[in-house]
């Protein structure tokens, strides 16, 4: 019995092509054959106008070059799960041309009409297991890594980290396999610490971190504020930066994290006396980040007006905003609640360390 040969590639972009042609960008093609599904990296050939950051292009062929149907749910489930668990937005598929039967396919899979085009198709992926909208905030580094920070990725397998001087998130399955945790100790070395799902079960000898909890806030409520005397930042203010992060301690600022979004600062008399900034981006979602201010300026407000001024730069791009915040900064979610954060009940953030002689 001849198995039919059907090909169903997907690329997930940082933004679309039309946005920036330079836009980076992986692929994943799946191809049945004898039976057997295999994945391959490509450079990421299939990308389209029709993609936006953090969203995933599913191609479908109809017909093979000798007529047999080349339309397979069992192969469009395949790529339908894996975007899932890389924690992309949707998936898009230009359906102008394919017959009835493969339209019907998508659709009982649940791709709907999309505002883009009467031949597009998208099913969205974003709805997490309680209903809500957020499920791109389960997992904030992936989704941000296979979205809009393509270009800052490292990759491993299914793991994948920030370039070590961008940013110290990495991307970790909420259930990691055997071989996922051999690749995040051969991706992040022995004693580096990394955010996992509140469900995942270490493997033996493998260990939370100790008082490194948080949580997480997000901002629907919050329409964020310019400021007047708030400044754009820029690589050339990275050393003062990195002088105020080592002196106020917000949270890891690295030299290159300053790439990963707009930064706010205010100046007295020429000095940096408080930034706040943009970090993660999970499709629709920004993380606002190293929201610190010199010891001898506090109590003057001004890092209420930077997380405001920076909300209002993500809200003007139609995104919301979310931030983290440890556990143990009460301080800190007291200010972010007053200004219209929410704790995400789903939020809870649990670190783990890679043992010094890995078991898996």
């Amino acid at each position: 019995m001849t198995v039919p040969s059907v090909s169903v590639s997907e690329s997930a972009v940082r933004r679309s092509a039309a946005a920036d042609p330079r836009a980076e960008r992986w692929t994943h093609d799946h191809d049945r054959r004898d039976g057997t599904v295999v994945e391959s990296s490509a450079p990421g050939e299939h990308l389209s106008a029709l993609t936006h950051a953090g969203e995933v292009e599913l191609r479908v062929t109809d017909d093979r070059a000798d007529g047999a149907p080349g339309a397979d749910g069992a192969l469009v489930d395949v790529v339908v799960a894996t975007a899932t668990a890389r924690y992309a937005s949707a998936l898009v598929v230009d359906t102008a041309g394919l017959a009835d039967g493969t339209r019907r396919l998508l659709e009982d899979r649940g791709f709907a009409p999309d505002p883009r085009g009467a031949a597009v198709r998208t099913l969205d992926l974003t709805t997490a297991d309680d209903g809500t909208p957020t499920r791109m905030l389960d997992n904030p580094a992936l989704a941000s890594l296979n979205g809009a920070h393509a270009r800052f990725a490292e990759r491993r397998g299914e793991i994948v980290r920030y370039l070590p001087d961008v940013s110290v998130w990495t991307g970790v399955p909420v259930h990691p396999t055997d071989q996922d945790w051999a690749d995040v100790a051969a991706l992040l070395g022995p004693g580096a610490g990394f955010r996992v799902d509140p469900s995942a079960v270490l493997p033996s000898g493998w260990h939370e971190l100790e008082g490194a909890g948080g949580v997480q806030l997000t901002g629907e409520a919050v329409l964020g504020d310019p400021d007047s005397e708030a400044v754009e930042l820029t690589p050339d203010d990275v050393p003062e930066m990195l002088d105020l992060v080592t002196r106020t301690k917000p949270g890891p600022f690295l030299p290159r994290t300053i790439e990963l979004g707009t930064y706010l600062g205010i100046r007295r008399e020429g000095r940096l006396v408080a930034m706040a900034g943009e970090r993660l981006h999970p499709p629709g979602w920004t993380e606002i980040s190293a929201v610190c201010t010199d010891p001898g300026f506090r109590g003057q407000g001004l890092g209420r007006r930077l997380v405001l001024a920076v909300a209002h730069g993500i809200r003007e791009r139609g995104e919301t905003p979310m931030l983290h915040a440890a556990a143990t900064n009460t301080g800190a979610i007291a200010l972010y609640e007053h200004l219209g954060f929410r704790v995400r009940d789903r939020g809870a953030i649990r670190f783990a360390q890679v043992p010094d002689r890995p078991t898996v």
